[in-house]
């Protein structure tokens, strides 16, 4: 039967592959036996398997745990590729980071800059120079016209305790508010200065698109650090009492453009 037949065969090979087989190396000129090996076919068959096994082993230890794979096609794409991407995730970052530093820079040197201005400014005013009270006059035209296309949040709601008095040195106006009412930035921007003062305690200076600057004094709290950049209407602060230039819980609120201060009232709705 043809079954019977298979089996008879797969029985002769087994057959044949457990038997004896003798390996002799003899020498070649008296034919002296010097060594001999019995082995089976089977055994050599195990044996070169084996090694082979062994082989393949190391060869992927090998490649897979030293530099040797970045030399093969394909893997060493896809992990250059992968550094790549981490590479330019720190070189947005890093463009990030200049560019906020940039921004705090100018908005310092801005500031600075205006301050010495305005005290310039006062004191030829004083000296009666004419020709610079006219060219003030329309500077202040431009900068109303600037000023008023544009849309400012309220950084709080509550009555005016302290106008504008530039000739003073009162360079923003006092909102009261209740304790604990939220400051809120009046602009998208970003924070170019968190920090204490010993008159104006905890202060807060944004600086904004169109060489805007705004300034929040007196705060009990800052919700906020220098560099953060801050969306229109965002909570920056907690109204307070803060600094020695204060006489109760308010917020004293600055808006300079251009390096200049200008009234927040004829652009800000406290009400």
């Amino acid at each position: 039967m043809p079954m019977s037949e298979d089996y008879d065969d797969r029985r002769a090979l087994l057959d044949k592959l457990q038997d004896n087989y003798r390996l002799v190396l003899q020498d070649d000129e008296d034919l002296r036996e010097i060594n001999a090996v019995s082995f089976s076919l089977l055994h050599f068959y195990i044996f070169i398997s084996v090694v082979l096994l062994v082989i393949f082993g190391l060869s992927f230890a090998f490649i897979m745990f030293t530099p040797v794979k970045r030399l093969i096609p394909g893997y060493g794409d896809i992990q250059e590729n992968s550094a790549f991407i981490q590479l330019s995730k720190k070189i947005v970052t890093l463009e990030e980071e200049l560019e906020a530093q940039a921004i705090y820079t100018e908005g310092l040197r801005n500031m600075l800059t205006g301050m010495e201005q305005v005290k310039n400014a006062d004191i030829e005013i004083e000296d009666g120079s004419v020709d610079r009270v006219k060219f003030q006059d329309a500077q202040e035209t431009k900068k109303t016209k600037v000023l008023s296309q544009l849309i400012f949040a309220p950084p709080v709601k509550g009555p005016v305790s302290a106008e504008f008095d530039r000739p003073s040195g009162h360079f923003g106006v006092d909102i009261v508010a209740p304790k604990n009412a939220v400051i809120k930035s009046v602009m998208d921007g970003m924070v170019i200065h968190a920090d204490w003062s010993v008159d104006a305690g905890n202060c807060i200076y944004v600086q904004h698109a169109k060489n805007i600057v705004s300034v929040y004094k007196h705060n009990s709290a800052v919700l906020v650090k220098t560099g953060e950049v801050v969306k229109t209407g965002q909570a920056i602060a907690i109204i307070g009492n803060s600094g020695e230039l204060t006489s109760g819980p308010h917020l004293h609120f600055e808006l300079w453009f251009d390096g200049f201060p200008v009234n927040p009232a004829n652009y800000v709705n406290f009400n």
